[in-house]
């Protein structure tokens, strides 16, 4: 059986905290239930150690940005039947997003969890544009929780004004001088 990219399930998740073994082992089955080839975990809220006890069962690979234990941590892990090699891992040390590169039947590919901060950030998205830029590939998937709105009159309930702390993808970033 020859399987393709477009064969693949990905599934993006915000965890909101996976330090409970029970909360953390429904995820897991439930996603090899659902035969997830890739899950993008955001908000895992996990330490190194605790990210690398994500490998089991049809968990092959795992890569994370971890923080501290009550907050942020990204993660992605890849099923173990899935044929990826990878090239490089690029991260930010505030447990903000994990990006990898590498090969996924034969194809170059950039994998991307984000978890954006929930108030401004000047260095954030220029940094992880940065990054996502450094690899050139036409296959990338970058997904997570943005904490972004598009438009803050129609995507907050109730709308807001722009100058309060939530960050508008329409909004552009101040320029230096």
């Amino acid at each position: 059986v020859n399987f393709t990219m477009s064969d693949l399930k990905i599934v993006s998740l915000n965890v909101k905290g996976i330090n409970n073994v029970i909360k953390r082992q429904k995820i897991l089955t439930l996603m090899k239930k659902e035969n997830t080839k890739i899950a993008l975990l955001s908000e895992t809220h996990l330490t190194d150690n605790e990210h690398l006890k994500l490998r089991r069962n049809w968990v092959g690979q795992v890569f994370y940005s971890s923080h501290n234990s009550k907050s942020r941590g990204a993660a992605i892990l890849i099923h173990r039947s899935l044929p990826f090699t990878l090239e490089k891992t690029m991260s930010d040390n505030d447990g903000r997003y994990v990006l990898i590169s590498g090969y996924l039947y034969g194809e170059h590919i950039l994998i991307g969890c984000i978890y954006g901060p929930n108030i401004y950030e000047a260095t954030f998205f220029p940094k992880l544009l940065l990054d996502i830029a450094s690899v050139h590939t036409p296959y990338i998937v970058v997904v997570g929780d943005f904490n972004c709105i598009h438009n803050p009159d129609v995507d907050q309930s109730p709308p807001r004004s722009t100058t309060t702390s939530r960050k508008s993808l329409n909004q552009p970033y101040p320029q230096k001088r």
